[in-house]
């Protein structure tokens, strides 16, 4: 810093730059407050997050779930048929065949 003769020590003194362990506890301070806030929001979202998942996959109804693999049981076994054919050793192959718009109803939850 360039200063004039005609200025105190005093006056210089006022004008100096703040000691670095100053700063550099300011920045580290600043920093870890800024890491544990966003750890923080991260374990309220993801928390948030796995308990949403788990009322929708795990909390399921016994009853309802039963209820609509027995509908899907019920579609299948109305559309589906077997099929023999032989391949090419000779040998019969059986098969269950489903038609595939009947497939997708089942699986969009649109069963008959």
């Amino acid at each position: 810093m360039s200063h004039t003769h005609g200025q105190s020590n005093r006056e210089i003194e006022d004008h100096e730059d703040p000691e670095s362990w100053a700063t550099w506890a300011i920045g580290i301070g600043g920093g870890l407050l800024v890491i544990t806030t966003v750890a923080i929001a991260c374990g309220i979202y993801y928390r948030a997050a796995t308990a949403e998942a788990s009322e929708k996959n795990v909390n399921i109804r016994y009853e309802q779930r039963d209820m609509v693999r027995d509908a899907q049981h019920a579609v299948l076994v109305e559309s589906a048929h077997w099929v023999s054919h032989h391949d090419e050793n000779g040998k019969e192959v059986n098969r269950l065949v489903l038609p595939i718009n009947d497939a997708m109803n089942i699986i969009s939850g649109n069963a008959k």
